[in-house]
């Protein structure tokens, strides 16, 4: 049976793209339901803010389910899975809607409305992907083919690459002080120039903190986890903006299903 390059794209393709797809964050430094008894933090001379009247505690859990509400929100950042780090810049929604990077060894572009996805990748990530198993001529012409292209995948890898943005917003909602240290709140601070509660877990290994935003809806503006081997720093931002979800320009877009020329069939790259 012969196989046009268009499957042989796609396959290269979906394998390639679970290289990309985040695996998770520490469960050790991830779980809700934090405890403790730190004492709160009063800004001397500074009128009283709610937070001030609230344990550690109270203030996390506020901060949980504003973050559970928001209708949408922008992270980026950077944290460390299985020894590679993943950097994000990436808007989602309840809907499961995105538009953002993500730079798990290359960077790759995605847009995502309801089934509908979008995404580009850069020379490098398609070098590498039809490489491994394609001649160095037949390398440079699918190369010269998807470069500087949006890649409308088929409804399979859709699902694949659509998936960054469900995993980003059920990880994202995960993400929580642990519960094998105490729980303090200290100094204020503000991020990016807006007021935030410092609230700050110790264990034997990490030491994990949020900033809460103290004007507005408590939402988490940042969390980091460091000391541990899976060091995680995201901040959030734009709680509450639409996502461009805009689709690219339609001279843009490559479906590699339509692509023609019988050859001979590749094999995908092994997922890592």
């Amino acid at each position: 049976m012969k196989h046009n390059p268009g499957n042989r794209a796609a396959n290269a393709l979906l394998c390639a793209a679970t290289t990309v797809i985040i695996t998770g964050c520490s469960t050790d430094s991830a779980e809700t339901g934090a405890t403790g008894t730190g004492p709160t933090v009063k800004n001397q001379g500074a009128p009283e803010h709610p937070f001030d009247t609230m344990s550690p505690e109270r203030i996390h859990h506020q901060s949980v389910a504003a973050f559970k509400n928001a209708p949408s929100m922008r992270w980026v950042g950077t944290f460390t899975s299985d020894g590679r780090q993943t950097d994000v810049d990436l808007a989602v929604d309840v809907h499961g809607s995105c538009n953002g990077t993500v730079n798990r060894d290359s960077v790759m572009h995605i847009i995502k409305k309801g089934s509908l996805v979008y995404f580009k990748a850069e020379e490098a990530f398609w070098q590498t992907s039809f490489s491994r198993e394609m001649t160095a001529e037949e390398t440079e012409k699918m190369v010269g083919t998807f470069k500087d292209r949006w890649v409308k995948p088929p409804r399979g890898m859709s699902k694949v690459l659509g998936s960054m943005c469900d995993i980003v917003r059920a990880q994202t909602e995960a993400l929580s002080l642990s519960s094998d240290g105490v729980l303090t709140r200290e100094s204020d601070t503000a991020v990016d120039g807006r007021p935030a509660a410092v609230l700050v877990e110790r264990t034997i290994t990490e030491t994990n903190t949020e900033y809460v935003a103290k004007k507005g809806k408590p939402y988490p503006l940042r969390i980091t986890v460091t000391g541990g081997d899976e060091p995680f720093d995201i901040t959030f931002t734009d709680q509450g903006k639409p996502v461009d979800t805009t689709p690219p320009p339609r001279d843009r877009i490559l479906d590699p299903t339509k692509l023609s020329a019988p050859t001979r069939r590749a094999t995908p790259p092994p997922a890592n």
